[in-house]
């Protein structure tokens, strides 16, 4: 596993800082579908719930990555 947070693999991915992700709707988006495309066993389930709640603000706890990826599919829909 990784030492870096996973926002800051997608932050990096993007090349901005993590609260660019936040603060724009286009990275925010690209971050999310970037959760979709990774491998689910990267990075620990805590990290996977800390990344959607801060780029959806949804508050929603999770029982496994790949529930996370379902919620984002849908979420990368609308």
């Amino acid at each position: 596993m990784s030492e870096l947070h996973l926002l800051d693999i997608l932050a990096a991915r993007r090349g901005c800082f993590i609260s660019d992700l936040n603060l724009s709707p286009i990275l925010r988006r690209a971050a999310l579908l970037d959760l979709c495309r990774m491998e689910t066993n990267e990075f620990p389930l805590s990290q996977w719930q800390d990344s959607v709640r801060y780029l959806t603000g949804i508050e929603k706890d999770f029982a496994s990555i790949e529930e996370i990826k379902a919620f984002l599919r849908n979420e990368v829909k609308a």
